[in-house]
């Protein structure tokens, strides 16, 4: 597969990593709106992504297992795209690991109407229907829950993205191993899905990016944006920091 071929067909193209060029990160491809934690409307968001000319963006509200209002969500957003025929827009959905074997917190139903599926780890499964408290694990406690959660998407979830890699562990500990950070790369390109770089997350960008430039996996661009001030943030980051081929 070449940096330029479609993952699957009618959704959004992935590159690798030494493939990319600076037009091809010119994308926001984690975005969220009111309909669950997101700040803004579905139209606010395309509004504030035209004029930072972004070319292409992908709506990517949470969901859950019970989400009922998928189907409502998903005809707002293609409503909403029909005024910005210059972006390419995608309606898709984030959800979470439920267990080492790749398990998400999805319906099928949710899964059928997505042009991109974000698998992340949000919480840690004690493996009895509920979640362990981050409080009472140490780093590398949390860091080996969330490394082999994250795997099990990677090698059985229908997912298309690995969306912010290591983050419970960067959040509440400020690093994650860079051997996990590698062998879930790894792992991406054997499946042919996307590993994110995510500016929200990330507390060493040019370590990721190195790491990346080493493993050359399928990349995806990410603010995990909240808020109309974050769109293109991780897309300015990368510039700035000199990514991409020119």
């Amino acid at each position: 597969m070449n940096g330029q071929e479609k993952i699957r067909a009618g959704r959004p193209v992935f590159c690798r990593y030494r493939d990319i060029s600076r037009e091809q990160l010119n994308v926001e491809f984690q975005v969220h709106t009111s309909w669950t934690d997101g700040q803004a409307t579905a139209l606010e968001i395309l509004q504030t992504a035209s004029e930072r000319g972004l070319a292409e963006l992908a709506f990517t509200e949470h969901v859950r297992e019970d989400t009922s209002w998928f189907p409502e969500f998903r005809d707002e957003i293609r409503s909403a795209a029909r005024g910005f025929d210059h972006m390419s827009v995608y309606v898709g959905c984030e959800t979470k690991a439920m267990d080492d074997d790749g398990r998400l917190d999805v319906s099928q139903d949710v899964l059928d109407g997505c042009d991109i599926v974000l698998g992340v780890v949000h919480r840690l499964p004690d493996g009895r229907g509920g979640y362990l408290d981050f409080k009472r694990l140490s780093y590398e406690e949390t860091a080996g829950i969330e490394f082999r959660l994250s795997m099990g998407m990677v090698k059985n979830a229908p997912i298309d993205v690995l969306a912010h890699p290591g983050g419970m562990s960067l959040r509440r500990h400020g690093r994650f191993p860079e051997t996990y950070f590698r062998d879930l790369m790894r792992a991406t390109v054997e499946r042919r899905i996307a590993i994110e770089i995510n500016s929200s997350y990330l507390v060493d960008m040019p370590a990721f990016l190195a790491l990346c430039e080493e493993v050359n996996p399928f990349v995806s661009i990410g603010s995990d944006a909240h808020r109309l001030s974050e769109l293109g943030h991780c897309r300015d980051q990368l510039i700035e920091l000199g990514a991409g081929r020119s």
